[in-house]
């Protein structure tokens, strides 16, 4: 198990209230209120953040991020080598759709929100660059979903402590529908919007790590989260939040996730297929410029078997690891 460092988490969360809210100084005892610590102790990592320049403490007292931050974001743009590919499409896809757009991928066992461009507003709260949701099933779905089917079960057995054997049937329609479709479209309803603005308010609070877990799983569990094939249907109108399409590493691995943050409640079959399209392509370009591959290369790609009892599932045989161990994109 891992050791846990409180005076280091209390300067991650300070830095993380501030990224949220990048215009807006606060000021020692807003901070200490909202991270729920002493002023005194608020003063102190304020002021030890502020002279190594990661704060800027303005005339009416109030506390913003710093410049010595920038310097750390372009050597984190650098590591993940194919973001510098993935910005361009962003602004693309909202130019095409007038569509909101993001891009993620995963550090370790979260999906990392990377860069995000659009309209601003409501959203602001719950999908800021820095934000991050978790891996496990089924919330991790969106990603592993673009994996084989070795390395899906993998993915399963990585986190035992949560089961899927009652959502099989379902992790297979969707992983059909993602094959098929190139894209995937997460449903929206007030409990779908409802999970969003509790994972994102978790970043604020000092909750224990198996509690925080707890309850971003539970919020994630959504037995009806996705639309699968047979719910796509043309002359429909469907609630959508996301639509969203991988591009692959060298290995045909997905890499960053590329979304369109659509957040309407009434959209049309043919308004839905474009969306999907767009984002597919501008993966697939972000793919090819970053000299990765699609894992089928133009084939056919079969039907999902994961939790089947077949010759190909009965015993499969150690894969790499599903999840990322650094912070390189490519592997």
């Amino acid at each position: 198990m891992e050791r846990r460092s409180p005076p280091t988490e209390r300067v991650v969360r300070l830095l993380d209230l501030l990224a949220r809210q990048p215009q807006e100084g606060l000021s020692l005892s807003e901070l200490a209120r909202r991270l729920d610590i002493s002023k005194a102790t608020s003063l102190g990592i304020a002021g030890a953040l502020t002279q190594a320049g990661y704060l800027v403490r303005a005339e009416d007292k109030t506390y913003t991020l710093g410049p010595a931050l920038l310097g750390l974001g372009r050597a984190a743009s650098e590591a993940f080598t194919s973001l510098a590919f993935a910005r361009p499409e962003l602004r693309r896809l909202n130019q095409e759709v007038g569509v909101a757009s993001s891009v993620s991928t995963l550090v370790d066992d979260k999906i990392v929100l990377l860069d995000r461009t659009g309209p601003h507003g409501e959203l602001d709260g719950m999908l800021q660059v820095g934000q991050r949701y978790p891996y496990t099933p089924p919330s991790g779905l969106v990603l592993a979903a673009w994996l084989d089917d070795p390395d899906i079960t993998q993915w399963l057995a990585d986190y035992p402590e949560v089961s899927m054997d009652s959502s099989l049937e379902h992790l297979r329609a969707l992983v059909d529908t993602a094959r098929e479709h190139g894209y995937i479209v997460e449903r929206m309803s007030d409990v779908s919007v409802g999970a969003l603005t509790l994972l994102a308010g978790l970043e604020g609070h000092a909750l224990p790590a198996p509690a925080e877990d707890a309850i971003a799983n539970m919020v994630s569990n959504l037995a009806d989260r996705h639309y699968v094939s047979r719910h796509l249907r043309r002359g429909g109108h469907y609630a959508v939040t996301f639509v969203s399409s991988p591009s692959y590493d060298h290995d045909g691995r997905p890499d960053l996730l590329l979304g369109l943050l659509v957040f309407r409640s009434n959209v049309a079959y043919n308004e839905l297929t474009r969306y999907g399209a767009a984002v597919r392509q501008a993966a697939a370009r972000v793919t090819a410029q970053a000299g990765g591959r699609a894992p089928w290369d133009g084939r056919r790609a079969p039907k999902c078997r994961v939790g089947q009892r077949t010759s190909a599932t009965r015993a499969p045989a150690r894969r790499k690891p599903t999840r990322r161990t650094t912070g390189r994109t490519a592997r």
